[in-house]
């Protein structure tokens, strides 16, 4: 949370030692550790009532969907057959006979053709 090594660990150890003595070192961490756990319960405390007002007002059945929508079945599907190994079905591509007559017969005009044509 606030990437702190062990040396920056270290060096604060050594500090609090100097500064606050070796006799009143322990209920001075005793205190903080007291602190530390009362707001680590104020947090615990408000997440719990923030995770009841999302409940209650529908969130969850939101981000259900959402979600669903996000990660469709057929994805898995795929995913799945990855993993072991079968390759993904592909529908063949459409040749030239699979193409209605009007579509192919349609001649093909060239550019220039075509702004004149529009300009006109």
């Amino acid at each position: 949370m606030f990437d702190i090594g062990w040396d920056e660990l270290l060096l604060i150890a050594l500090v609090a030692l100097v500064v606050i003595g070796p006799k009143d070192l322990p209920g001075v961490l005793r205190t903080l550790g007291q602190w530390v756990a009362r707001a680590r319960s104020l947090a615990g405390e408000f997440r719990a009532h923030v995770d009841d007002m999302i409940r209650e007002a529908g969130v969850d059945d939101m981000k259900n969907e959402f979600t669903s929508m996000a990660n469709p079945s057929e994805r898995k599907e795929i995913e799945d057959n990855l993993m072991i190994g079968n390759p993904p079905s592909t529908e063949p591509k459409k040749s030239d006979e699979d193409v209605a007559p009007e579509v192919r017969d349609v001649p093909e005009q060239p550019a220039d053709a075509a702004r004149n044509d529009a300009a006109e």
